[in-house]
Order: C-alpha cells, then sequence, then structure tokens
C-alpha cells in the first residue's frame, strides 16, 4: 500500500548546499522527481513498471523536450542532489531510500515489541525482542507514517493491568484464637470473685451478651481480652444496677430540680 503523502521539512531543503546550487527551473524539476519516486513500486527509486525509468521517459513527465531535461539530470547528477543506482541505472534519491529502509524496520520492530535496538541488529544477527513486548511509538524522519504503519503499531494493544485486591486485616479474636465457653467465664468469674454469690450469674448474664453479638466491644470491635473486659463488666455491675432500677422505678427517685425564683419584673431592677 502507497503512502498517502510525503513528509517535507523546507529546513532541509534550504540547507542543502546541492539543492540550492540549482535554478529554479532545476528545483522545481527536482522537485517532481521526488512526487514520481514517492509514487514508484521502489520509493526513492525511479521506476517504471519494475524498470529504471528512461530518460526520454522523465523528460516527457517533466513536459521537457530531451535536450533541456537531460541537461537538468546532469546537473542534479553532477551537484549530488540525485543519484544513480550502480546495478541498473536508475535514478533514486537517496534521502529517501534511507527514511523507507528505516520505516520498514522500524515497522517490523512495532510487530514484535517495538525494540529500538532492532535498528542496530545485522541481517544475521538473532531477533532479541519477545512476541508479547508492549509496542512502542515509532516516528518517521522524512516520510509520514502510513495506515500499515500505524495499523503494526496498534496490532498489539498493552495488556491490561490486573487490579490487586487489597485484603482487610482480620480483627483480633479474643487470647486463645476463639471465644472463651460459659464454663471458662465462670471459672474465671469464680476465680476473681470467690465470695460473690452473683459471680457465676453475671458470668453467664456477660457470655450470653457477648456471644449474640459476636464478641465485639460495643458492637463494632471485636474483642481482644475476654478477661479484662469481664473484669471491667464487674466493675461497673453497680452502675448497671442503678441504670435498671431507675428505669424499672424501683430504685430511689430521682432528686427534684430546685425551681428558681421567678424574675423581678420592676424596670429599675435591670438599670
Amino acid at each position: 500500500m502507497k503512502l498517502p503523502a510525503i513528509q517535507f521539512y523546507p529546513g532541509d531543503w534550504h540547507k542543502d548546499q546541492g539543492v540550492q546550487a540549482l535554478d529554479l527551473a532545476q528545483r522545481g524539476a527536482w522537485f517532481e522527481l521526488l512526487l514520481m519516486m514517492h509514487d514508484s513500486d521502489e520509493r526513492g527509486v525511479l521506476l517504471v513498471n519494475g524498470q529504471p525509468m528512461p530518460d526520454a521517459v522523465i523528460a516527457r513527465r517533466l513536459g521537457l523536450d530531451n535536450q533541456t531535461a537531460n541537461q537538468i539530470l546532469t546537473t542534479l547528477l553532477t551537484y549530488g542532489v540525485a543519484s544513480r543506482r550502480e546495478s541498473d541505472g536508475a535514478l533514486f534519491c537517496r534521502r529517501m531510500v534511507k527514511d523507507e529502509n528505516l520505516r520498514r524496520i522500524r515497522t517490523e520492530a512495532g510487530k514484535k515489541g517495538g525494540n529500538p535496538n532492532l535498528l542496530n541488529q545485522k541481517p544475521k544477527q538473532k531477533a532479541t525482542t519477545r512476541v508479547k513486548q508492549i509496542p512502542t511509538p515509532s516516528f518517521s524522519s522524512s516520510i509520514t507514517t502510513s495506515v500499515i504503519e500505524r495499523e503494526a503499531a496498534e496490532a498489539a494493544p498493552p495488556t491490561p493491568a490486573t487490579e490487586k485486591k487489597v485484603e482487610k486485616p482480620a480483627g483480633k479474636r479474643p487470647k486463645g484464637g476463639v471465644p472463651p465457653t460459659l464454663a471458662e467465664v465462670q471459672e474465671y468469674a469464680a476465680a476473681q470473685h470467690p465470695t460473690s454469690a452473683d459471680a457465676q450469674t453475671e458470668a453467664a448474664t456477660f457470655h450470653d451478651h457477648y456471644e449474640s453479638n459476636g464478641w465485639r466491644v460495643s458492637g463494632k470491635t471485636l474483642m481482644v481480652d475476654w478477661r479484662a473486659s469481664f473484669r471491667n463488666w464487674m466493675r461497673r455491675r453497680p452502675q448497671f444496677q442503678a441504670t435498671a432500677a431507675a428505669r424499672t422505678g424501683t430504685g430511689p427517685p430521682a432528686p427534684a430540680r430546685a425551681r428558681t425564683a421567678p424574675k423581678s419584673t420592676d424596670p429599675a431592677r435591670w438599670s
């Protein structure tokens, strides 16, 4: 597939000493020859049907007589603007041939992963790239990127990154790794409060309360030390009993709020 456009750099054109040595007609003829080389079967080489384009055909394509066309071609070759291939004598542009070779290498490199080391490989050197490499974009120095080159660069899309699941650390369980049994709580209660008649009842209440909510403190955080929680439970037992008595009306009534004296209505009182 032919490239749809030619990349042209005015700065390079103006800095080329050979091109600037040409007159306006010769420069125009050379530019027309560049366009013909771009459309040639072998980009950068002036061919017609796979064979070197004869000088008479070049003159006819340029719209010039044979003598004028031959003079222009001689000037182009003398100033080093154009070159002739030794193998068949075909007229070619060194810059365009070099850029076309570079474009082909980058296209092949893009299919294999875009390793820039391929540009420096020798013909018999083993490939250094892997098929599964992420392709990298390439840029042509003077020839525009073709549709084939873009498709080659997009042929191997990057593998989507796998999202890592972050596992939340599990909360600590009560000491021993498992919740205590009722017998363990009652045994600990008897050891802590040997003279208390309510120790076993409180142990059962403590066990049932936390067993029902998964051994979580305030229903949120997993209990770390059930023995410390039981000791705290027993210390706060009087407070629990007073609260329960107040709710059921069996305890002492709450002290009545003292009434305050009514405010004075005398205007002089606030002057």
